[in-house]
């Protein structure tokens, strides 16, 4: 089960459409990665990079969170403010 963040769960109860989010995926494997970018692309978002950790960096609508929380490749779903200043 994906672990999500109190704030993405939240934003995902209750998101405000038009409006973006940038979230840290961790992966449930190393190979993930490209499921995930698939995944964030075909919600016509952005993969903005790959971070340590097994992690990436994506920007999507909030309307969108459901979906990347319900991606099989991931192990967590967090908002970028883990990360400190992006």
């Amino acid at each position: 089960m994906t672990y999500v963040s109190h704030t993405v769960r939240s934003l995902r109860r209750d998101p405000i459409p038009g409006e973006t989010i940038r979230l840290v995926v961790t992966l449930a494997e190393e190979s993930a990665v490209s499921a995930v970018e698939e995944a964030v692309q075909s919600l016509d978002g952005e993969v903005v990079r790959e971070l340590e950790f097994d992690r990436v960096l994506v920007e999507v609508e909030q309307v969108d969170i459901d979906d990347i929380c319900s991606l099989d490749a991931a192990e967590s779903v967090e908002t970028d403010a883990v990360l400190g200043t992006t």
